[in-house]
């Protein structure tokens, strides 16, 4: 019986020990699961780091051809604002000439027609 006893006290430790071990092995089990999805998450990760990066260098490239395209209209505009400079120079000096010669001939004007009232007077005392 004591024999029997043991065997007993054995058979309930090794289904103890059973049951542990199944208990581990469902937990491992598990933790392996986790882990699987874990990777999975860090590959997603990865991928969208590496989608990130690529834009990112897109910006980059993109803001760059912009800003040259903004100093070549900075430059077009400096261009344009220069010739408007020297229209607008041109323009009064134009005006200024347009008032002498406008000054000039109020000038002949007013000598033409005192040359005009002479010419009356000399052609009005010729015919006395």
């Amino acid at each position: 019986t004591k024999l029997k006893k043991n065997v007993a006290c054995i058979r309930v430790e090794q289904a103890t020990k059973d049951r542990e071990m199944k208990r581990v092995v469902a937990k491992l089990h598990e933790q392996g699961s986790k882990v699987e999805a874990l990777e999975w998450f860090r590959e997603q990760q990865n991928r969208r780091f590496e989608d990130i990066e690529r834009n990112h260098i897109e910006v980059v490239a993109e803001n760059k051809r912009l800003k040259e395209k903004v100093r070549g209209f900075e430059g077009e505009q400096s261009m344009k604002v220069k010739e408007m400079k020297r229209v607008e120079d041109k323009n009064q000096e134009l005006s200024t000439t347009v008032e002498k010669l406008e000054s000039e001939l109020r000038n002949h004007k007013v000598e033409f027609q005192s040359l005009l009232e002479m010419v009356q007077i000399l052609s009005q005392l010729q015919k006395k």
